[in-house]
């Protein structure tokens, strides 16, 4: 909250949102403006930061320490993309599958053209318990997985863990952003479902704030 005004981003008010009364069928001008609000919460509150926090730790080793923000940053956003991709308020027991946070981490990276061809199942897997849940729960990464820069793949398996560089996580995580905001204003190729998810999310958020 600020000065009396419920905020949704940095710069709209839930307000601002709500009296779009976005629907499917609203016109490309809403639609726009809904994208906008949407665009100003994720660079705000995630990408923004993942941005300077990853820079500084690639280019400044006295800054190493700033990938693990980035990383934990990371990790939320992939949620918060998730539950808009799917349309849901939280990402917990209760969707279309036996499981929890850590299916979610597989489907996303599975279903992502910028992941998909560099994590596996088990690397999904592995990277949600050992740098998601490491990192948020216990402020460091569990087993032998490690967080690096200048490697040169995404992933690496290594004895008891993994090993992720940063900078091209990163970047992948940064294209998938900018594809689906791409797929909603376009309203092509299946993405009709995605919109009606990015509602249903949005309603989420406006009606729980």
């Amino acid at each position: 909250m600020f000065r009396e005004e419920v905020l949704i981003s940095p710069n709209y008010k839930i307000r601002d949102y709500t009296e779009l009364d976005l629907r499917i069928d609203s016109d490309q001008e809403t639609w726009d403006k809904a994208i906008d609000i949407f665009k100003d919460r994720i660079e705000g509150r995630f990408l923004l930061l993942i941005q300077e926090l990853s820079h500084k730790a690639g280019f400044d080793y006295k800054s190493f320490e700033y990938s693990f923000s980035s990383m934990a940053l990371c990790c939320l956003l992939i949620e918060t993309l998730f539950q808009f991709y799917k349309g849901l308020n939280e990402t917990r027991r209760g969707y279309n599958w036996q499981g929890m946070n850590v299916d979610a981490f597989k489907h996303f990276f599975r279903e992502s053209e910028y992941f998909s061809s560099y994590i596996s199942d088990n690397e999904s897997e592995v990277f949600y318990r050992d740098i998601r849940c490491g990192i948020l729960h216990q402020a460091q990464t569990k087993r032998n997985s490690q967080l690096t820069i200048d490697q040169d793949q995404m992933i690496h398996s290594i004895d008891n863990g993994i090993r992720v560089d940063i900078g091209i996580f990163t970047d992948a995580l940064i294209q998938e952003y900018e594809s689906y905001t791409r797929r909603i204003k376009c309203a092509q190729d299946g993405s009709i479902t995605l919109r009606e998810n990015f509602i249903r999310k949005m309603n989420f958020i406006t009606t729980t704030v």
